[in-house]
């Protein structure tokens, strides 16, 4: 992976990716992800360390950021959140900074999106009446709002997710 996979032009700012070709990124981003958690895994931190520089390095986030939504249920910052775990479990804190602002701005964008295709409410709220839409309770989501409910609900999850690891990590490191 370090020295002979290629990226094409991944890093080239002027190169539009359509979701078809964002997907192969991603199950490359998923590829580096899970080599760099499993050399973490083993004590390696160092090599985990530069896999996870070198993906970054070869992929530009203008054209391919770590946080963007997707369908398929947040798929794309579900990848972003693995690759999170890969940066914190090596110890690679300034990648796993700039991933984890990228994830989260875009999920809470996400949701406060769907927010607006309804009546007002709290997060708290919010996350409620999707989980009871989802499970076909009854509910005060908009019609609109219904037709994201999984995507609501991904976007709940892997905010608290981020939330929770990077707290976690605060923890441990004291």
């Amino acid at each position: 992976m370090m020295t002979k996979f290629s990226f094409g032009n991944a890093k080239n700012p002027n190169v539009y990716f359509d979701e078809e070709n964002r997907r192969h990124l991603n199950s490359m981003r998923l590829a580096f992800s899970q080599v760099a958690q499993a050399l973490a895994i083993e004590g390696k931190r160092d090599s985990a360390q530069q896999l996870l520089r070198k993906f970054d390095a070869e992929t530009n986030e203008k054209n391919f950021p770590y946080g963007m939504t997707s369908n398929r249920g947040n798929q794309h910052n579900y990848f972003s959140y693995l690759f999170l775990q890969a940066c914190y479990a090596s110890g690679e804190l300034k990648l796993a900074n700039k991933v984890s602002v990228s994830l989260l701005k875009d999920l809470k964008q996400g949701v406060a999106y769907y927010k607006s295709l309804g009546e007002a409410m709290s997060d708290d709220q919010f996350f409620v009446n999707a989980e009871n839409a989802y499970q076909g309770k009854p509910n005060s989501l908009a019609n609109k709002q219904i037709a994201f409910v999984q995507d609501i609900l991904t976007c709940g999850q892997l905010i608290e997710a981020v939330n929770k690891m990077e707290k976690d990590f605060t923890v441990a490191k004291k």
